[in-house]
């Protein structure tokens, strides 16, 4: 079974907000889903981006593939950065320590 990790649209019509979901590749946009990783509300200003980090990056680790959009959310929050040095970690090029301390200084750098 492939595991996607993609938006599921939810909100009235021309006000959508998306619940970010892993489900299974077969399953259609606004089917069933496996877990619920946070959601998504592009119209306000900042969009606004609530994630279960723990959660979404164990998916991750797992084999998860994400939608190239979740991809992009990801990646501006730091979910695939820290993907990224646990697999450091996982290696021994890194100890968790480091990949802690590394995290929390690019947080503070581009995080608000």
């Amino acid at each position: 079974m492939s595991v996607k990790i993609r938006l599921k649209r939810i909100g009235r019509k021309h006000k959508p907000i998306y619940h970010i979901v892993v489900s299974d590749s077969r399953s259609p946009r606004d089917g069933k889903f496996i877990e619920k990783l946070g959601t998504y509300n592009p119209h306000i200003d900042p969009p606004s981006i609530v994630l279960k980090m723990e959660n979404s990056v164990s998916w991750l680790m797992r084999g998860a593939q994400p939608t190239d959009t979740v991809r992009s959310i990801f990646s501006k929050n730091g979910v695939l950065l820290k993907k990224h040095l646990l697999e450091g970690v996982k290696k021994g090029a890194l100890t968790i320590e480091e990949c802690q301390k590394k995290f929390d200084t690019w947080y503070k750098k581009y995080k608000i």
